[in-house]
């Protein structure tokens, strides 16, 4: 049988690509090295930010628009509550990118933020202990996802309008001759397809490392520590560290990288609790089928300290549970979505997320089903408009 798409890694992007190729009436298989949700990649931790006012680059928000509405979409033909309006308070020391990038977005779109100063923010949200000269933005409609639900969602969506899906299953390789694209599995297996879609996140770049047109892009799997803590009697935190007390945050703290929180809800389950981390780039190259997926009591406790100064209730708070995250790192800190390579037509790339793209999940696998459809829509529509911008 020849598939029209085989879809390879089926976390945030590859299951919305998967779903949205099916629907459209494709023979389409989807492929994951393991069970998914899974904590191998990068879709997992409970919870992921959702913002509009994007100070990575205001270009962003258009797709950020749809994909609000698509999750909001997805929610109500799922019955699960798949995103959260919370708040977010981001920003940090004068003259930080963080609020000067989210000002920027907001004035060009017109949305709804509102600038504090440090003193402001510990005001209005007693929950932080922020210096008074402090640059802050407030936005109203920001918040966060729920990426295993969501993935759960959209992988029920794709069966029920006929995917097939093959889980713990290894792609060694594949060849795209022009007209038809080869997969071989580890199993020794093969399946022809016309058209394949590598969504394997920190995954993707061995297997994409022989194409000069991804070596170009420096593809870099970067290892991320994530913990969440609770209070230290063992007691609920909601109340502490749950969205009554506080909405997202990220803060520039001058010390490198940003650190940042995600209140606790009622229906995380486990782990519970406040998810902090500390986003940042450019760290050490890993293989994550090799890394080091503990977490040790020192890096747990230096992220502990920095939150703990910027939130109360974190300085009596104990770690609860720790976790690994990957990010694919980019040169530019932006997303590569495409066609492979003119010699290689046929496949089509989502990755270099750059710690940055689940928010985006709804919007990039339309993306990419318009892409298998049609070749040269990825010449016209969103992948163009961030070309043009300057995004990718």
């Amino acid at each position: 049988m020849q598939w029209d798409a085989v879809i390879l890694g089926l976390g945030g992007i590859g299951s919305s690509v998967l779903a949205e190729t099916a629907t459209r009436g494709l023979r389409v298989l989807g492929v994951d090295r393991f069970d998914p949700p899974h904590a191998m990649g990068s879709s997992h931790g409970g919870s992921r930010v959702i913002r509009l006012a994007y100070f990575e680059h205001e270009g962003y928000v258009p797709l950020l628009r749809e994909a609000f509405e698509s999750f909001d979409r997805l929610s109500r033909d799922s019955g699960v509550s798949l995103i959260h309006r919370t708040g977010l308070l981001q920003g940090g020391i004068e003259g930080n990118e963080i609020s000067r990038g989210t000002l920027a977005s907001a004035q060009r779109h017109g949305l709804r933020v509102e600038s504090l100063t440090g003193r402001d923010a510990s005001r209005r949200f007693p929950a932080f202990d922020l210096p008074d000269a402090w640059e802050l933005v407030y936005e109203h409609d920001a918040g966060f996802v729920r990426p295993e639900e969501t993935i759960r969602a959209q992988l029920r969506r794709a069966r029920a309008a006929g995917a097939t899906i093959r889980t713990n299953t290894e792609v060694i390789d594949f060849e795209d001759d022009g007209r038809k694209v080869r997969v071989r599995f580890a199993d020794g297996s093969v399946v022809e397809a016309g058209a394949l879609v590598v969504a394997g996140g920190a995954w993707a770049p061995k297997l994409l490392a022989q194409y000069a047109s991804m070596r170009a892009f420096n593809l870099t799997p970067t290892r991320q520590v994530i913990l969440w803590i609770g209070r230290s009697d063992g007691t609920d935190g909601l109340a502490a560290f749950g969205t009554s007390a506080m909405p997202v945050w990220l803060f520039e703290d001058g010390e490198g990288g940003a650190p940042y929180g995600i209140p606790a809800f009622a229906e995380m389950g486990s782990p519970s609790g406040l998810k902090v981390g500390v986003h940042q780039h450019g760290g050490d190259a890993v293989d994550p089928a090799s890394m080091n997926r503990e977490v040790s009591s020192r890096d747990a406790s230096a992220i502990l300290a920095r939150v703990a100064r910027r939130v109360r209730a974190a300085r009596e708070a104990t770690v609860v549970s720790t976790a690994t995250c990957l990010y694919t790192e980019s040169h530019d800190g932006h997303f590569v979505i495409d066609a492979l390579d003119p010699l290689a037509p046929n496949v089509l790339v989502a990755t270099a997320c750059n710690g940055h793209a689940f928010k985006f999940v709804p919007v990039l696998g339309k993306v990419l089903a318009e892409g298998i459809q049609d070749r040269s829509s990825l010449l016209s529509g969103p992948t163009a408009f961030l070309r043009k911008t300057g995004v990718v």
